[in-house]
């Protein structure tokens, strides 16, 4: 896909079904009717039977895959990029394919679906350019009315029957519904979506897809203000306007939420960490770290470990 969604490479791991399955769930005597053929690609369950294995808060991550979370009853509480979300009944969860997020809470009484699938399972017909709740810097959320809930329900039905009788080989049945899925939920994420932006507007999605692609490399507001043609005090001003925050606490905070990922997900330590994310020192990584996540990169480390 172009754009945002860049490949993740060996030093910013996305996790996959696979490495899901390891780390994230509890094995029990369903283990082999959850995970189908070439699961990897394509995996969707009920929220009844996902929820009692998922082991809960997940640290934050990101996976490879595209997810689609509908809830037609209960609620989840999830974190997706920097924002935090409390999702119910009628309402839809869109999470790009390598989007940072963590699942806090699953309510007991929570129904729905939830669906994984790879770029490869679309068969290359479809990208961020076709569809704008793929791209990383969609609003995740839309709520829907009953029909709406009704429609998207059955196609994730019908893809779930298909999965369990054959996981994801069959793509010549997987795919058009798949497809229709996907038209469905473009549908109305965009008539939720105003059709004309402004200036500010415009410039505010600019600078957060320059910074999901450029915050390893880059953390000083002049380097964004500079990709953008624009003046650091001018971007400065729209940026703490238009979201309440300055350009450089997006920064510090896409910062951060990288170091997490690379703390949980790989091996490297805290000095290659810092390193990776563009700190002359670990003392100044340690230091910024402690300022957004009230623990150092150690103590974080050793608390997921534990889990």
């Amino acid at each position: 896909m172009p754009g945002m969604n860049k490949a993740a490479d060996d030093t910013f791991p996305a996790i996959s079904p696979a490495m899901a399955r390891e780390r994230f769930l509890v094995k029990d005597e369903l283990w082999e009717s959850r995970f189908r053929p070439n699961f990897n690609q394509f995996i969707i369950a009920s929220f009844e039977f996902a929820r009692p294995v998922i082991k809960l808060p997940m640290p934050a991550g990101r996976t490879g895959n595209h997810a689609v979370f509908l809830l037609t009853g209960g609620q989840v509480e999830l974190t997706i990029g920097h924002q935090a979300y409390s999702v119910g009944a009628q309402e839809l969860v869109v999470i790009p394919a390598l989007q940072i997020f963590s699942l806090h809470t699953i309510r007991e009484d929570t129904t729905g679906f939830l669906c994984f699938f790879s770029n490869e399972t679309l068969r290359g017909t479809t990208s961020e350019a076709n569809f704008d709740f793929l791209r990383l810097t969609s609003h995740p959320i839309t709520a829907l009315s009953d029909q709406q809930t009704s429609f998207l329900a059955q196609l994730l039905a019908r893809l779930l029957v298909e999965y369990t009788e054959s996981g994801a080989s069959r793509t010549d049945i997987i795919h058009p519904y798949l497809l229709a899925l996907l038209a469905e939920i473009n549908r109305q994420y965009a008539s939720q979506t105003p059709a004309k932006t402004d200036v500010g507007d415009r410039l505010v999605q600019g600078f957060m897809s320059l910074l999901n692609e450029n915050s390893r490399q880059k953390s000083q507001v002049a380097d964004y203000a500079n990709l953008l043609n624009i003046s650091p005090n001018h971007l400065n001003k729209v940026i703490r306007a238009r979201t309440g925050k300055s350009p450089s606490r997006w920064i510090d905070e896409r910062r951060v939420l990288e170091a997490k990922v690379l703390l949980y997900q790989s091996a490297l330590s805290i000095g290659q960490i810092a390193a990776e994310l563009g700190f002359t020192d670990q003392t100044s990584f340690g230091k910024l770290f402690r300022r957004y996540a009230q623990v150092s990169p150690s103590a974080f480390r050793k608390m997921i470990d534990a889990d």
